[in-house]
């Protein structure tokens, strides 16, 4: 991670890595999930210096495996972060819509593909993703014993997405160092942040592309502002810290043409085909050369007007 962590009451260290049992108390969790709620008033918006909340240290992969395939239903989204219990969502409505919409958009450009959403990955040695939507093209070679994504041993995903509204913009991009491990055959992630409603109605949101053939692939190529309000300086600012030049960045904000219907070639977020369909059998199906466009606008519509 590119930051360090606050104290929470749940944050404990232990002087050696827990191979036993692991548990997190509810009323802990509910103090994290009120954090994570503050995040989201609009007074939190320009705070892209947030620290992530760390509820447990020196935990390995193999004990939280076992928590997390019992204990699904928390009050707050949890991933683990090289040995790093992270609480950094409050899961809500808006993840389920934007990811459904996601996917029922790239399905119905192309019937080879197949999504899951809330699927849990490996990403390293010690850390544990549970991603808001995966995308696979059918007929993906298995990959050797050991070394799938999760119990399935299915193939990895090619294409993955993470949707963020108390989840900063930092905590998105540090994602992008997990999904393009070596352990993983990630090809493609794609960030989705919606920033909090302004007191005038308005809500800025953000889209961010991450290719792992990218020279920096921690680093987004496409940076496309959406919504209805501007970014704030303060996440401008971070993007250029990470090495995002300026100019890089289009959309609300960055041009007179605003977000405001569909079919707007400035607001079309292009997933390349020959990631997509990566190894996949038979290669690019016919009609899916040209790549996929993601309509920010149809997420834009769906955040403001369904919740």
């Amino acid at each position: 991670m590119s930051y360090f962590s606050s104290n929470v009451s749940t944050a404990t260290t232990s002087s050696r890595m827990q191979s036993t049992s692991l548990r997190l108390s509810n009323e802990s969790l509910d103090q994290v999930r009120d954090r994570l709620l503050a995040f989201q008033e609009e007074k939190m918006e320009a705070n892209e210096d947030t620290k992530p909340i760390i509820i447990r240290e020196n935990v390995s992969i193999e004990t939280y495996i076992k928590y997390w395939e019992v204990e699904r239903k928390l009050p707050v989204s949890i991933r683990l972060v090289e040995g790093k219990i992270i609480a950094y969502e409050v899961p809500l409505t808006s993840h389920g819509i934007v990811a459904g919409e996601i996917a029922f958009l790239i399905r119905s450009w192309n019937n080879q593909l197949y999504n899951a959403q809330k699927e849990d990955l490996i990403v390293g040695p010690n850390s544990y993703y549970t991603a808001d939507l995966t995308i696979r093209p059918r007929g993906l070679p298995r990959p050797p014993p050991d070394q799938g994504p999760n119990s399935e041993g299915r193939p990895y995903p090619t294409l993955v997405v993470e949707v963020g509204n108390s989840e900063s913009v930092p905590s998105l991009h540090d994602l992008s160092t997990g999904f393009f491990s070596p352990r993983t055959t990630i090809r493609i992630y794609l960030a989705i942040k919606m920033f909090p409603i302004r007191q005038d109605g308005t809500r800025a949101m953000l889209a961010l592309r991450y290719l792992r053939t990218n020279q920096i692939n921690t680093v987004p190529d496409i940076i496309i502002s959406f919504g209805t309000a501007p970014l704030h300086n303060n996440t401008i600012r971070f993007l250029a810290n990470i090495g995002v030049p300026l100019d890089n960045i289009v959309g609300v904000g960055f041009s007179e043409t605003t977000c405001n219907a569909s079919g707007i070639s400035i607001y079309q977020l292009h997933i390349p085909a020959i990631e997509l369909f990566k190894d996949a059998f038979g290669g690019i199906p016919a009609g899916a050369v040209n790549g996929f466009c993601l309509d920010l606008w149809e997420l834009q519509n769906i955040v403001l007007n369904d919740f």
